[in-house]
C-alpha cells in the first residue's frame, strides 16, 4: 500500500459545483483527489490542469452498481485507497423538478437512483475495504431541502431526507469501529443547478473551504 494512502480523498460529482470546488480545496490542503464524474472530457481537462501527481480522474456514474463496482476495482488494482470520501454526485436545480401537471414516480426513482443509492453503492464498495485498513471518513452532501421541501422538489428533498437518515444510521452502526460517516446540510449554493438569486446563497468555493475545514477537524 502506498504510504501516501492516508492523504487519497475521493470526490463524486468532481467536474463542477461543489464537486469542484473540493477537488481544488482539498488539493490545496495537501490531499491527492480521485475525482469521480460521469463527464470524461471535465475530467481530462482537470486532470491536465492538477497533473497525475494530485489528482486521478474516474469517469463513474454512480447511479450504476456496474460502473461504480469497476471503478472501485481499479482503485484497488493500482494500490490506491482512499481515506476520505466526499459522496457529493446528484441531480439538483431545475433537473430534479417535478411536472405538476403530470406527477409520476419515473422521477423519484430517477433521482433516489443518483442522490441515494449512487452514494450507497460507493460506501458497499469502500466499507470493507476501509476497514481493513487504517479506516476512512465519508461525507454525504444533503441539503436543507431535507428538512424543507420546496415546491416541485419532493423527489429532491426526500432523496435528501433519506440519504442524511442513512448516515446517520451508518454513524451509529459504526461508531465503534475506524469508519466515521457525516452529512453536509447545505444552504443554496450558487452553482448552475441554482436559478434565482436566493438569500444567503454561498458561491460553490466558500462551502468547499468550509466542509474541509469543518472535516479535517473531525466535525460534521
Amino acid at each position: 500500500m502506498n504510504k501516501n494512502n492516508s492523504n487519497i480523498a475521493l470526490v463524486t460529482g468532481a467536474s463542477k459545483g461543489i464537486g469542484y470546488a473540493l477537488v481544488e480545496e482539498l488539493i490545496a490542503n495537501g490531499w491527492k483527489v480521485v475525482g469521480v464524474a460521469r463527464s470524461k472530457d471535465a475530467l481530462d481537462e482537470m486532470a491536465k490542469n492538477y497533473g497525475e501527481d494530485l489528482f486521478i480522474s474516474y469517469s463513474c456514474d454512480v447511479s450504476d452498481r456496474e460502473s461504480v463496482r469497476v471503478a472501485s476495482k481499479s482503485l484497488r488494482d493500482k494500490g490506491i485507497i482512499p481515506t476520505l470520501f466526499f459522496l457529493n454526485a446528484g441531480i439538483a436545480g431545475e433537473a430534479a423538478c417535478e411536472d405538476v401537471n403530470n406527477f409520476t414516480t419515473q422521477k423519484h426513482n430517477e433521482i433516489f437512483d443518483t442522490n441515494y443509492f449512487g452514494v450507497l453503492h460507493w460506501v458497499e464498495e469502500r466499507v470493507p475495504v476501509c476497514q481493513k485498513v487504517q479506516g476512512a471518513r465519508f461525507v454525504v452532501t444533503s441539503s436543507i431541502n431535507a428538512i424543507f421541501a420546496p415546491p416541485t422538489g419532493s423527489a429532491y428533498a426526500a432523496s435528501k431526507a433519506a440519504i442524511a437518515k442513512a448516515f446517520e444510521g451508518l454513524a451509529l452502526t459504526y461508531f465503534n469501529s475506524n469508519l466515521n460517516f457525516s452529512v453536509v446540510y447545505a444552504g443554496p449554493v450558487a452553482t448552475e443547478g441554482l436559478k434565482g438569486n436566493l438569500p444567503f446563497t454561498w458561491d460553490p468555493k466558500r462551502m468547499a473551504k468550509y466542509v474541509v475545514k469543518k472535516t479535517n477537524k473531525g466535525k460534521s
